[in-house]
């Protein structure tokens, strides 16, 4: 069994990957890197393996193309997991005052962005946290900075200047485990809950009418967010996450919202 993770080695996803690891009894060397999200899913559903994807943060919010990647996929979501974000900045050296920029992913630079203008910093996107922390060691300018991880720091030999720096001190970021829909593994969640991507009809209230076949049972919804279906302008599908409810309650749920729908993908329960 392997397990696929986006950005280099000591970003957070990585962290992520390694706690499953251990979970699973999978050896570090099965635990592989993609450039990119799209690459991840490739080379995931290849592979037949396990996935680890970022779905959310509590301060810069959802991350969007992987909403779509797993409507495109045949994913199973098999556990959520939450990781405490504590960004660090790193340098050369410990001398702040002659920082000028700071380099990480772009969600990374929004957790932090009180506290780089505070300190007079300017924010550069770049590809990941750990790649930031990479490119700060190679380069050897002391002019740049980086904001990833205290693991990326050791791994690259920088030095931690502050930690903690996100603004939001609970910065959490929500990790969905995933894997092929055919692929039977065991579930270590314990948060039941279940995760819907829905298209509704062309008709007046609709959103209200199909929301309504959960509140009139009294199922609680955790999360709910639009995004853009891409098959035609200012056309929406809606994501939409609750709590497990009994078999009963949740036929009746989905039937009611099936019949205002065009389209309900069930992204599994976990």
């Amino acid at each position: 069994m392997k397990i696929f993770y986006q950005w280099e080695p000591w970003a957070y996803s990585n962290i992520v990957s390694l706690k499953v690891a251990k979970k699973y009894w999978i050896d570090k060397k099965d635990i592989y890197w993609c450039f990119s999200f799209k690459d991840m899913f490739e080379e995931w559903i290849k592979n037949n393996s396990i996935m680890i994807v970022p779905i959310e943060n509590s301060y810069a919010g959802s991350v969007h193309e992987n909403f779509y990647h797993l409507s495109n996929y045949p994913v199973k979501i098999i556990w959520e997991y939450y990781l405490e974000i504590n960004h660090c900045l790193v340098w050369l050296t410990k001398d702040v005052s002659k920082i000028k920029e700071a380099y990480s992913h772009y969600q990374a630079l929004m957790q932090c962005e009180n506290y780089l203008k505070n300190k007079n910093i300017e924010p550069k996107v770049y590809w990941d946290t750990a790649w930031s922390a990479k490119y700060i060691a190679e380069t050897q300018d002391e002019s740049k900075a980086a904001i990833t991880s205290d693991l990326a720091a050791q791994i690259y030999n920088l030095e931690i200047i502050d930690k903690n720096i996100n603004d939001q001190k609970w910065n959490t970021t929500r990790f969905f485990i995933v894997i092929p829909k055919k692929l039977e593994l065991w579930n270590f969640s314990y948060n039941k809950k279940i995760s819907i991507l829905f298209k509704v009809k062309d008709m007046p209230s609709v959103l209200y009418k199909c929301l309504w076949a959960f509140a009139t049972r009294n199922i609680n919804l955790t999360k709910i967010e639009s995004l853009p279906t891409k098959e035609w302008q200012f056309e929406y599908m809606f994501w939409l996450d609750f709590e497990k409810p009994n078999e009963k309650e949740l036929n009746w749920a989905l039937d009611e919202l099936k019949y205002f729908s065009k389209q309900v993908n069930i992204l599994w329960e976990y």
